[in-house]
């Protein structure tokens, strides 16, 4: 059985061409039954909602032609479906989707030859009143390089039906520089982010 949704598929959805609505004032709010997040309006940013069931948003900016450059944010509410794993602490928890989450990147991606992964570094980062358990990692491949950041929000410290799972990275091709940074946008929505207990 499943223990969890991957942030692997999203990440396809993630690299699609072109999409979405333009966020602006009128739409910046972006809300789900069990949670919400206030997206910087008028600043290029895109929204896509590709799953209301699993509550999935996908924001993103494409910089160049496209799949050349962008950055994309992506938010999904993530069940907690093994009773066992319920009993779980959010860091038990937390640490059991990271340790997954590279497995699947190391055998479906770097065994198989479509990218090298480095610098993966686990830990936790409080953004605003929220402490979240991150895992930042890079992968390269031939036509681009990528730094991604994986955050993890849990509603309480034990005992959750469900967490937060967000998804930030920055997709360019080898030796290409943005001059504005995106992730003060991508702090600053994540700093909104309000979850239903």
């Amino acid at each position: 059985m499943q223990k969890y949704l991957s942030i692997a598929g999203l990440m396809l959805i993630a690299s699609c061409a072109s999409i979405g609505t333009s966020i602006t004032r009128d739409n910046s709010q972006i809300t789900f039954p069990h949670y919400s997040i206030v997206v910087t309006p008028a600043k290029g940013w895109r929204l896509l909602r590709p799953n209301e069931k699993n509550e999935v948003a996908v924001v993103r900016i494409d910089l160049g032609p496209p799949m050349s450059a962008r950055v994309v944010m992506q938010f999904m509410k993530n069940d907690i479906v093994d009773e066992r794993l319920r009993s779980w602490t959010a860091k038990q928890v937390a640490d059991d989707y990271r340790n997954l989450e590279k497995q699947i990147m190391v055998e479906q991606g770097v065994n198989k030859g479509q990218y090298k992964l480095s610098d993966v570094v686990m830990g936790e980062e409080t953004v605003g009143s929220k402490n979240l358990y991150t895992m930042k990692y890079t992968t390269s491949r031939s036509t681009s390089n990528q730094t991604a950041s994986l955050y993890l929000y849990f509603p309480r410290e034990e005992k959750n039906p469900y967490f937060i799972v967000i998804h930030y990275s920055e997709t360019m091709p080898p030796g290409v520089f943005v001059a504005r940074s995106f992730h003060q946008d991508f702090l600053e929505t994540l700093k909104s982010l309000r979850v239903s207990e």
